[in-house]
């Protein structure tokens, strides 16, 4: 596994008041074993406070306040670019996103490395105008039922695709019981570039898994673990993507994997049963 990836990121389901600005979450929790502790803020370099995500504004969670947070700024770019892909593969009838809800970004108390060198970012919901289109709050969808259920659940493993495709490392709720809320994100090990498949990663396996199962409809496992079936059925889905040969080892094809992903989860396009 590749040193920093799949870092266990604290709970948010203990969280203190603070004072919130730029840099400032006032979140604590469990669930950081064995990271190193948070450092002084000059150890992480260059962090600048940004109020939006191209072009969209940011609001806490926690309170659904307009609020500006810190960014390496290589970070915030690479969430620019993200975002503007996550728009480009959903319906064109739909604006921009307008709001990207969040637990914030970067601060310096808190014992995980990407958010404290400003790298991490924890997304809970999004909205173009008043329509909220992405929800990560599994801990609040995971009793709906039916239809309900099921959109729900193909727009969150859409928009982990959308996140898959640019980052490295990607949290979410299949991963643990600290990512019900929100997904984690960050660069550490993918930096500026786009990111690439390890099959050891197990936060990059469930989410292979579960959109094979929960967006292309496939009967497969979400266990977190590579074989010959989670290795068949992307095979499947590249093939209904329009990818003629190979698997999802190589950037190219996990990228086509991913991006398919995205606008099939959304209905942006049509594809072939997998």
């Amino acid at each position: 596994m590749t040193t920093h990836d799949e870092h266990a990121t604290a709970s948010r389901r203990s969280i203190l008041g603070g004072a919130m600005g730029a840099g400032a979450l006032g979140l604590v929790g469990a669930g950081a074993t064995g990271l190193a502790a948070a450092g002084p803020a000059a150890a992480h370099g260059t962090i600048t406070s940004y109020s939006s995500i191209n072009g969209a504004r940011t609001v806490y969670e926690v309170n659904g306040a307009l609020t500006t947070w810190g960014y390496r700024p290589s970070f915030h770019s690479r969430l620019d670019t993200w975002l503007a892909f996550w728009n480009a593969n959903t319906p064109s009838s739909w604006a921009n996103v307008s709001r990207v809800w969040s637990y914030g970004a970067h601060y310096d108390g808190r014992v995980t490395e990407a958010h404290n060198n400003g790298r991490g970012f924890d997304l809970s919901r999004l909205y173009t105008g008043s329509t909220r289109r992405f929800n990560a709050r599994y801990d609040q969808w995971r009793t709906l039922s039916g239809s309900d259920l099921a959109l729900t659940r193909r727009r969150y493993w859409a928009t982990s695709a959308s996140a898959h495709y640019h980052f490295r490392n990607v949290l979410t709720y299949a991963y643990n019981g600290d990512h019900w809320n929100h997904i984690h994100i960050d660069n550490l090990v993918s930096g500026t570039a786009n990111s690439s498949f390890d099959s050891s990663s197990r936060a990059q396996v469930l989410h292979v898994q579960a959109s094979c199962r929960y967006v292309w409809g496939l009967p497969t496992t979400v266990d977190g673990v590579w074989g010959s079936q989670t290795s068949g059925h992307s095979n499947r889905v590249l093939r209904a993507a329009g990818v003629a040969t190979g698997g999802i080892g190589t950037q190219s094809r996990w990228l086509a994997f991913n991006r398919a992903t995205t606008r099939k989860g959304y209905g942006t396009q049509s594809y072939p049963a997998a």
